[in-house]
Parts: structure tokens; C-alpha cells; sequence
């Protein structure tokens, strides 16, 4: 029987939507026979078993100045990759399981020590990144097709202040598209689908839809969960979830702008993520900030609570926050965009066209007012979940491509 050490790497551990399928991934393979995990990381500060941070801060900030200063992107991280590949052959690594590997802690020049030394390779896309010049959202941009250049979206993550996209475009094709023979993982048909038509079309591409813990993410008693929260009962709930609040791409302008056409005292908004600042004009809603929520129970708690969950993201790959709304038996409502239509089929949620805010409004009162309606789509909801997305159905699809690559060695 062969051992297997696997590597995860990514920019987090615990920080980001990547960060909680790696980290998932490293923690679920290690229960495997013949398995092994290891986790390396460059930005946080996290400590545990196998557990491998192997940047150096300096060059962390060095390499971010040099990304916003020239357009250059993963030029700025020379002794920490070089510190990484020494961790690779002092554990034996002989699997690579890449992730996001933007974020200004590591050099490209890594994927040439892949090809060199022949390690085999897993790289899920947890977004577009890998194939356009610069951005990790394209949102209606298809520049990337034609090799990028004149970048529309020059501000998106990565941020920098030079347009030079067609130059990493250019050198993203070169590295990333000849000499290996990595297999591509997408959790979304529709992010695969983009992959098909780009640089990397020739490749072996797989989509894993992602998974989460259906056991913690789950209906719950909603009167007790109101009690401590302070909400009444009688409150038609409506969530929204995201990291910042007031990051354009998650379209919380197009939210409150549907909550302005909603008048009804027995509505309210509850947020979970950075707190928005701005002014809630025109808003007759009871709005209730709760800030970042961390622990998995108390955020399955906020979701199984509400009536509705809405996501108005102008650009998404398969996002946990719609996977975790639905195993709580949380009716989803947002736009139509990326790979969320994957997630939401007309029994188990409404979506609309991007940036619709009136037609959102109306979507978002019918079922608030349909009870019927929505108490046999949050059925739907937690039914699809179970079937679909739980951790063990994605690992499980993990090992299969693991034992595929391997297999062909």
C-alpha cells in the first residue's frame, strides 16, 4: 500500500471561503488509512499538528508594495517559496493540492519545481484567478478571452495601481499551460465552463461542488434562538451575509435598495460581517447588525432563525453562505449570477437578474408573505443540501481525483 502525504496550500487557514474547503480537506484526509495531510499557509497566524506557515512578514508587505506599485503579481515571495520547498521534500510530499495561490505570498517560480521534480498536482479554482491577468472576478468582463490588456477592473483584488494584464497573462499561459499535467478541480459547472474556453482548455477538468457540515448547519428551535437574540417571534427575518458589508462586488446597495420598496413593520434585516456604515436611508425596516460571527453553531443558529436569506453578489463561484442558508432550511433569494443558479433551482429559492432591485423586492415579499409557499421550499432547501453538499460527498470526490492522478503515475 502506497502512503500519501498530501499538501494543502493556500493564502489562509481560516480566513475565506478556500480557506474553509482546504482546511476541511487537511482535516477530513487525515482520517483516510493511507492518507496524510499537511497545511501550508502564508498569511494569519495559525498553529496545529502538520500545520505550516512559511512566509516571512516582510516579504509578505514587500511583495504586496511590489504587486500595487508595477501590476507584476507573484514576484515578492522568493525566500518564503524556497522555504516552502524545503518543507515539501524534508515531509515527503508526493501530492500537491493547490488552492488560491494569490495574495502576495508566493512565487510563481513554484510551479517550475512542480514540473522539474514531477510532483502531481490538484488545483481547485476557487475563482478565475488562474486564467485572467490579474483579476479574481471577471464580473461581466471577458477580456481574459483575448489576453487581457486595458483592464476595466484594475481596483479589483488583486489591487494594483499599473495595468500590466496583459503581460500576466501572457506569463500565466507560459507557466501554467505546458510541462505539467495538474487536474483541475471547479466547485461550480459554471466557473468549469469558463475554464474550458481559456489557456487551459486542454487539461483534465472535474467540478466538486463544495461541501459543508450538514450536522452543524441544520434546522433549529427558532423561539429559543429569537429569545436570546432579542427578536420577536411575530418578525419576518430577512439575512444577509458578508464578509465586508460594503465590498461593491457582494451588491449590498442593490439589497438596501429592495428594502426601500419593502414597507412593513413586521419586517426586519439582520447582517452578519463587517458593519455598514453608511446611512440606511429611505429604509423602514429594523435593520440589526450582528458583526463577524466565527462559531459554526451560533452562525447556523442566525440562518436557521430567518425566514430568508438573500444574496445580491454581482459576481460568485458557489459560495458557502448559499450552502450553509439551505442545509438550515433557509430559503435563498438573490441574483442570478456565476454559480449560484447551480445551487438555487425554483423549489428551494428565488433568483432574479443581477442588480433587479425592484424585482428583487417583490420576490423578497412573496415569500415573506406566502408562508405556504416558503415553509415547502425551506424543505427543499435542507432536502438538497443533504443530498448534495455534504463534507463527506466532497471529500469523497476528492479521493477519487487523488487516487486518478496517482494512478497515472
Amino acid at each position: 500500500m502506497i502512503f500519501i502525504n498530501i499538501l494543502q496550500l493556500n493564502t489562509f487557514y481560516d480566513n475565506g471561503g478556500a480557506a474553509q474547503i482546504s482546511r476541511t480537506l487537511y482535516k477530513k484526509i487525515r482520517e483516510k488509512i493511507n492518507y496524510d495531510a499537511f497545511f501550508s499557509y502564508g498569511r494569519g497566524n495559525n498553529k496545529g499538528t502538520k500545520l505550516f506557515k512559511f512566509t516571512y512578514k516582510p516579504e509578505v508587505y514587500l511583495h504586496g508594495l511590489i504587486t500595487r506599485l508595477t501590476g507584476y503579481e507573484g514576484i515578492g515571495s522568493y525566500f518564503s517559496t524556497k522555504k516552502l520547498i524545503k518543507y515539501i521534500e524534508n515531509n515527503n510530499i508526493n501530492l500537491i493540492h493547490l488552492h488560491n495561490i494569490h495574495g502576495y505570498y508566493l512565487d510563481l517560480n513554484l510551479i517550475k519545481y512542480f514540473k522539474k521534480n514531477s510532483l502531481p498536482v490538484v488545483w481547485t479554482f476557487h475563482d478565475p484567478w488562474p486564467f485572467t491577468g490579474s483579476c479574481a472576478y471577471i464580473s461581466e468582463c471577458n477580456r481574459w478571452q483575448i489576453g487581457c490588456g486595458k483592464c476595466p477592473h484594475i481596483e479589483y483584488y488583486p489591487t494594483n495601481y499599473v495595468d500590466q494584464s496583459k503581460i500576466m497573462w501572457k506569463r500565466k499561459r507560459k507557466l501554467f499551460s505546458s510541462g505539467w499535467e495538474p487536474i483541475i478541480v471547479t466547485p461550480s459547472k459554471w466557473l468549469a465552463d469558463k475554464v474550458k474556453i481559456s489557456f487551459l482548455k486542454d487539461y483534465k477538468i472535474k467540478v466538486i461542488n463544495n461541501g459543508i457540515n450538514i450536522n452543524i448547519f441544520r434546522p433549529r428551535d427558532n423561539t429559543t434562538i429569537r429569545k436570546k437574540l432579542g427578536i420577536s417571534s411575530e418578525k419576518k427575518v430577512i439575512l444577509f451575509v458578508a464578509a465586508d458589508l460594503g465590498d461593491k462586488r457582494k451588491g449590498a446597495r442593490y439589497f438596501f435598495e429592495a428594502l426601500s420598496y419593502l414597507k412593513n413593520e413586521d419586517y426586519m434585516v439582520v447582517t452578519i460581517g463587517k458593519k455598514y456604515k453608511k446611512q440606511f436611508k429611505d429604509i423602514d425596516i429594523d435593520i440589526k447588525q450582528l458583526g463577524y460571527i466565527f462559531e459554526k453553531v451560533k452562525l447556523s443558529e442566525i440562518y436557521s432563525m430567518s425566514d430568508l436569506f438573500c444574496i445580491t453578489s454581482l459576481d460568485d463561484n458557489f459560495p458557502t453562505t448559499v450552502l450553509e442558508s439551505l442545509a438550515s432550511g433557509t430559503t435563498v433569494v438573490g441574483f442570478n449570477v456565476g454559480g449560484i443558479p447551480e445551487q438555487i433551482s425554483g423549489d428551494c429559492g428565488i433568483l432574479v437578474e443581477s442588480r433587479q432591485s425592484k424585482e428583487l423586492s417583490k420576490k423578497i415579499k412573496l415569500l415573506l408573505e406566502d408562508d405556504k409557499l416558503n415553509e415547502e421550499m425551506s424543505k427543499n432547501a435542507r432536502e438538497k443540501a443533504v443530498n448534495n453538499y455534504s463534507v463527506e460527498k466532497m471529500v469523497n470526490g476528492y479521493i477519487k481525483v487523488y487516487d486518478e492522478l496517482l494512478e497515472e503515475l
